[in-house]
């Protein structure tokens, strides 16, 4: 009765980690660029049931160990996955929004306390900041070839291969890179992703449109069902709980009582 309990608890556990990334997708559904979350479960390994016997051997009794079975001890978490899947593209009319329909991300000079740092987005929402920079949502600089971009003004072009054109003709190729194990790619908030060094090269279609945005790819219905199934698989885990403390009490202060 002890295992059912350890058992049902596992399960809540692994629920309330679907139910924590469930709500994360659900709440990042209007996030450009956003790439949705996936549980991944594993079941413990199976574990050998043995019992003592004994065993006759030259006159002497020993002891030793019979196999009676295989059973389970629940579910784990073996982790969190992105699912990388391309967003729709969105047409805004806004100069400085870029979509990737390719397999790349852009790159962004990110400052923070601990100095700066090249991180990767595939969201493309852009402004231009004082000094003329193309800067994200949050103020951090686009990469090219040469350091960040600077484009002036309004007036420039961005073909599908990243090359920005500016209104005095200069041209500037956004630094485009793409992994080929997304894996290994590392979460950073705020739409940011890290990576090892070396683990990324330059995208060779990276299929940059301009005036364009990227949805996330979430999938509203599909993750409120999950949301809905989830919370009944919590509400079950938690009468089975239940009953198997009652069952336990039942033993402990009926079942053992000496009579």
């Amino acid at each position: 009765m002890i295992r059912g309990i350890y058992t049902a608890a596992s399960g809540l556990g692994i629920l309330q980690a679907r139910m924590d990334a469930t709500s994360n997708n659900l709440a990042n559904v209007s996030t450009t660029g956003y790439k949705q979350e996936r549980v991944q479960v594993a079941a413990f390994p199976d574990f050998l049931l043995q019992e003592k016997v004994r065993v006759k051997l030259g006159g002497m009794s020993l002891g030793n160990w019979s196999p009676v079975g295989y059973t389970n001890q629940g579910a784990v978490v073996t982790g969190v996955v992105t699912d990388h899947t391309g967003g729709i593209l969105k047409e805004t009319g806004k100069e400085t929004d870029l979509a990737l329909s390719g397999e790349g991300f852009f790159s962004f000079e990110v400052r923070d306390k601990g100095g700066t740092k090249v991180l990767y987005s595939r969201e493309g929402a852009l402004s231009i900041d004082g000094e003329g920079y193309l800067v994200d949502t949050r103020g951090n600089r686009i990469l090219g070839e040469n350091g960040p971009v600077k484009v002036g003004g309004d007036s420039f072009t961005v073909d599908a291969s990243g090359v920005v054109t500016t209104s005095v003709n200069e041209q500037i190729k956004l630094t485009v890179v793409e992994f080929a194990d997304k894996s290994k790619l590392v979460k950073e908030g705020n739409n940011y992703y890290s990576t090892p060094a070396g683990n990324g090269t330059e995208a060779a279609n990276p299929g940059v449109t301009q005036r364009y945005l990227e949805t996330s790819n979430v999938d509203v219905s599909a993750e409120s069902v999950n949301l809905i199934e989830i919370m009944r698989a919590y509400e079950a885990g938690q009468r089975l709980i239940q009953r198997q403390d009652d069952l336990t009490d039942l033993a402990i202060n009926k079942v053992g009582t000496v009579r």
